[in-house]
């Protein structure tokens, strides 16, 4: 089998959906590997136990419990797709039943993995960048890291912010956003600091670009701030603030945003809403890597074993270090 007809119609269910460049990469892989899988074994149709099969024979081969559950969640999405635009697309009758339905995803333990930036890095970040303020684009870096850090926004959120979705209501400002596709807009409040900074940076903008940040070139667009640039821009600020070796990406100033409002005394529910998440299992990542930062049972081991603690006594030692 040369070519297969789940090719075409990963690419049609991807040029439909909206994603990063990043997303669109790991599912054209796992449409990839697994319309391999279906070629070698001679597979037009693939039913349930197949991909069942393809599931154990990804484990056998040694692949980590992540990257199975990133294959198959993107097989998930593919075949409802198929099993929802049936009839639309002109697909034959075999595709009406979504053959992913009865497949559960990987568990997989969630985990905060990405860096975040300590209290006095962020107020190094937010002070460094307020005080080098000379040409507008300065003021745009400004206001984007302020707007991050304080209201947990995404990159995606931020460069796709319009200037009429900045308004007044009830007495102070707010922002509104979509925060998924198909939805409609949500209103985010801001801080104070972070509206005045806003406002520093459209009153010197000249231009008519109807997005809340864009970059400032000779030749003015109406286009958002495109996600290299915007990454691009972040590690330069990141470099003149001398926080490079920090390794932290635009996204991480969201984990950050939440793991101080809990630090705060924010609550799980607070955190949850000022980052908009659905599940608040996704939540309770950011608890428990706080309890893990806060458990200090490493040094008590060590004080232990160095006898460093008075009410210990040598036979108490000699007792853990050698029953």
């Amino acid at each position: 089998m040369i070519t297969h007809p789940l090719e075409a119609l990963s690419e049609q269910y991807l040029s439909e959906k909206k994603l990063a460049a990043s997303s669109l990469k790991s599912y054209r892989i796992a449409y990839k590997h697994f319309t391999q899988y279906l070629k070698q074994h001679d597979i037009t149709y693939p039913k349930t136990s197949d991909v069942i099969k393809y599931r154990d024979y990804k484990r056998e081969i040694g692949c980590s419990t992540y990257y199975i559950h990133i294959h198959i969640s993107a097989l998930k999405g593919l075949y409802n797709y198929l099993s929802l635009n049936q009839k639309r697309l002109s697909l034959p009758e075999v595709y009406q039943y979504d053959i992913m339905m009865p497949i559960k995803s990987e568990r997989i333990q969630k985990q905060m993995v990405k860096p975040v930036l300590t209290l006095e890095e962020a107020r190094q970040l937010i002070l460094f960048t307020k005080e080098q303020r000379r040409f507008i684009w300065h003021y745009r870096n400004h206001a984007i890291i302020s707007l991050m850090l304080t209201s947990g926004l995404t990159v995606h959120q931020v460069v796709h912010a319009k200037r009429a979705d900045f308004v007044e209501m009830d007495g102070t400002d707010v922002l509104y956003i979509v925060r998924r596709t198909g939805q409609n807009k949500t209103r985010v409040k801001l801080s104070k600091g972070t509206i005045l900074v806003i406002k520093d940076y459209l009153s010197k903008r000249k231009d008519d670009n109807p997005h809340l940040f864009c970059a400032h070139k000779n030749k003015p667009t109406h286009q958002p701030l495109e996600r290299m640039f915007f990454y691009t821009m972040f590690r330069k600020v990141l470099k003149e603030t001398g926080l490079e070796y920090t390794e932290i990406t635009p996204h991480c100033l969201r984990h950050t945003a939440a793991l101080f409002n809990l630090e705060r005394g924010g609550s799980i529910e607070q955190t949850k809403a000022l980052l908009g998440h659905v599940n608040i299992q996704s939540t309770l990542v950011y608890q428990a890597y706080l309890d893990r930062m806060k458990n200090d049972s490493e040094y008590q081991i060590e004080s232990m074993l160095l006898h460093e603690d008075d009410w210990k006594s040598d036979v108490f030692l000699m007792y853990i270090l050698f029953d």
